[in-house]
């Protein structure tokens, strides 16, 4: 259905969040339905008004009139036909045009919500640019520096419950009692936190 561009991305990669885009999507392509099917009816209204005027004006020349007034109707018909073209021309680009706006505000916000996900799950891994031409570049940078900020504070705390452990160890905590077995808790809780952090 959708074709794929220069760089083999489909255009329908371009819907990362469907509800959000498509939703202004339609909205302005209605609206500019509406607004088209106006202007070209109060146009072709005009031609219509001024080929009667003119069909009145010649009805006292027969033979003149009927070819003057087959012009004026196949002209008619040639500017509605133009109309509709270029209004369905307009809103079919009008509409893709929205289709990639709307993606440089949805992928950003796509990926902010992927990385909050992987947050709340304990993860916090390296935090990527966004492309060149996305919207929400200062949002990003500040949510980067917050989760760069976060993934910090979480590294000092782990490297200084890795360092307890290790205290721990050298003190000759026992690994079989109560404080050993609570010591191994410890010191897995730190490897996973390595690995989320890593």
């Amino acid at each position: 259905m959708f074709k794929k561009n220069k760089h083999g991305r489909k255009i329908s990669n371009y819907l990362i969040d469907k509800k959000l885009q498509l939703r202004y999507v339609i909205f302005v392509t209605a609206l500019s339905a509406v607004i088209c099917g106006t202007l070209g009816f109060l146009i072709w209204q005009q031609a219509d008004v001024a080929t009667n005027i003119i069909r009145e004006q010649l009805a006292d020349a027969p033979g003149m009139a009927d070819e003057v007034i087959r012009s004026l109707k196949s002209e008619d018909q040639n500017l509605i036909l133009t109309m509709v073209a270029s209004g369905v021309a307009l809103v079919v680009v009008l509409s893709l045009l929205l289709v990639v706006m709307t993606h440089k505000v949805a992928g950003p916000l796509f990926k902010v919500t992927l990385y909050l996900d992987k947050m709340r799950d304990g993860r916090l891994d390296t935090v990527w640019p966004l492309r060149k031409g996305d919207m929400l570049q200062s949002f990003y940078t500040k949510f980067s520096a917050m989760h760069t900020s976060v993934k910090a504070r979480h590294v000092e705390t782990n490297e200084t419950l890795k360092a307890f452990v290790e205290l721990a160890e050298a003190a000759g905590i026992e690994e079989s009692g109560d404080q050993g077995h609570r010591l191994e808790e410890l010191r897995k809780h730190c490897d996973q936190r390595s690995e989320a952090l890593s």
